[in-house]
Parts: C-alpha cells; structure tokens; sequence
C-alpha cells in the first residue's frame, strides 16, 4: 500500500529494471522504497524473467506501506534493454526519471541529491549522473568509481573531443529529452551512451559529486567466462550487433540534434570495426577470412585486423586466452 499526493503529480519516477536477478532484486528493491525524500513514483519492472524475480516485485509492492506510489509490473515477452525503457516511458508521467537495476543499491539520499542538483540547475539538465561505489558479489563495498563532471560538455564539439566516461546505472533523465528524440531502436542494449549524448545535445548534463549507487560490477559487467569456442563466438557477434545498434541510435538522435556530420566523424572507425568482425566470423573459409582482411586495408590497421583474423582462424586458441583473462580479473578483485 502507498500514498498519492494530493494533486495526483510526482516530479520523479524510479524504473527499476529487472531480469533474472531473483538472487539480488530484494535487496535493490529494499534500497528504493527506503528513499528519504519527497513522494515518488516508483515502478519495479520485470522484463519477463525465468526465475522468481517478478513474484519477488510483486510481493514487495504489496507489502510497502509508506509515502511513495509503488507498482509492479512485467513484458509479456523479453524486450531487452532499449524497449524496455521506451515500454516504461509510455507508462509513467513524472519529468525526472531515475534509473534503478535490479542488482544494485541505491544509497537513502539518492534521489533526494538528485532532485537538489537539478533544483540547483533550475532544472535545465536533461541528465543527472552520479558516483559510484563498486559492490562484489559477497556484498562487500570496495573503491569508489568516479564519473567524468558533465556539465563542460555543453555541445556535440565537447562531446566530439572526447566522449565521457559516464556508468548509467547512476543516471537520472528527463522525459522531455527522451520525447524530442524518440523510442530507441529495439535493438539498443547500451543506453549509456545515448542518453549522455541526448543530454549535450539538448539541455545540458550535470554531475552529482557523490557516490549514490552501489554497482554490482559481478552482473552484467562482469567479463564472461565461455563453456566453449563456439559460445564465445556468439557471444562476441552479439556484443558487435549491439555496438552497431548503439551507434546507429546515435547517428539518428544526431540528425535530430542537427549535428550528424560531427557525430559521423567520431564514428566512421568504431563502425568500421564493429563491421568487420561479423564479417570475419561469417567467412566460410580461410580463404574468404584472407578476403575479408584485404578488403578492409586502408580503413583500419593492418595489425589491429590481423590480430582480429588470427582469433576468427583459431577460435579455441582464442577461448583459452579470453577464458584465463576473465578467472584472473575476477580473483584481481
């Protein structure tokens, strides 16, 4: 059970977005509904999950009782990332959209210094970011992982000389910057990016000097350990099919924007090589990997394509290598 305010409005919404996290989602949920801070809407959001992450949603938003206006709900079918985000846009009204995951922690204050900062900015940023404290998989707080400060990054030149380093799962945004450009393509896995990119373009980005989100790198960030070659293979093929999806989403909010010259520039040799991967992988032949490598001279170094030739000719090779980088970053931390 919660509360409404009066006149119905909230000026932020938490979307907390879930998928087969059943083992972490209580614990991300707990941190949200615990907000110290003006009344919310708060939606916990299942992209149709395997496991008991929904019933766990579900069960939570039936217990809460308090000042914040909290429902469960979940897709028919998985949408990933991109439309999962468009799906919950449709569905919420608030302006300021802060964005939760389902194994992560957001600290009491969080929403309550995002809506401070964007006060103090006279709510002209369409993004408010934030720090981070690293979470391991056992629940233990390590460094602090830091953020660019975005507000210098007032245009697509700023943006252009040099992209932010930016984690979005510290991210705040407009729905009026999500409105001017349009749903993101379904294909979008990455949202990072194209929101920063959004905001520059738009009404400006600004940071918040303080860690609000404990980030479970061991989840989806975590490097993956492969059962075989072949997965690895699949693996990276969809990895390169969601790059080119982002940057595709970017060359289309550019021409939104009315900067997609600049923003093709940055772009034209990320494509090039997120391109040419696939196309290594889909050669049928050593012959036609050789092919593939020739025809690519003069866009992209010949050491950096042939170092990439040598992974698709020797694939288990190249399991072992990925395999042993993966276990030993993990013991690193």
């Amino acid at each position: 059970m919660s509360m409404l305010p009066a006149d119905g409005a909230h000026r932020a919404c938490v979307i907390l977005l879930a998928y087969n996290q059943q083992a972490t989602v209580e614990s991300a949920v707990a941190s949200v509904l615990g907000q110290q801070c003006e009344p919310l809407e708060i939606v916990l959001s299942d992209d149709a999950s395997g496991d008991g992450s929904f019933a766990l949603l579900q069960a939570a938003a039936e217990r809460y009782v308090g000042p914040h206006r909290v429902r469960a709900r979940r897709n028919e079918v998985n949408l990933g990332i991109g439309e999962h985000y468009n799906q919950l846009l449709r569905e919420t009204r608030a302006p300021l959209l802060v964005t939760a995951a389902g194994d992560d922690i957001s600290t009491p204050d969080r929403v309550a210094r995002l809506l401070q900062a964007w006060d103090a900015n006279g709510c002209r940023a369409d993004l408010i970011a934030s720090h981070l404290i690293d979470l391991d998989d056992e629940g233990r707080l390590h460094e602090q992982i830091r953020v660019d400060d975005l507000a210098p990054y007032r245009g697509v030149e700023d943006w252009a000389a040099g992209r932010p380093y930016i984690v979005g799962a510290g991210h705040a945004f407009t729905r009026r910057m999500m409105e001017r450009f349009g749903p993101m393509a379904p294909e979008v896995a990455y949202e990072d990016q194209i929101m920063v990119f959004r905001s520059i373009v738009s009404g400006g980005a600004i940071t918040v000097d303080a860690p609000l989100v404990h980030y479970r790198r061991g989840g989806t960030s975590r490097r993956p350990v492969f059962d075989s070659a072949s997965d690895m293979t699949r693996w990276t093929s969809r990895q390169r099919a969601r790059e080119i999806a982002e940057m595709e989403q970017l060359l289309r909010d550019a021409r939104v924007a009315g900067c997609e010259p600049q923003v093709q520039a940055v772009l034209k040799l990320p494509l090039l090589r997120a391109t040419y991967i696939p196309r290594l992988a889909l050669a049928g032949s050593t012959r036609e990997r050789w092919q593939v490598y020739r025809e690519a001279a003069g866009t992209l170094p010949w050491w950096w394509r042939f170092r990439k030739l040598l992974h698709a000719q020797f694939p288990n090779a190249t399991h072992k290598v990925k395999n042993g980088l993966a276990v030993f970053h993990h013991r690193r931390r």
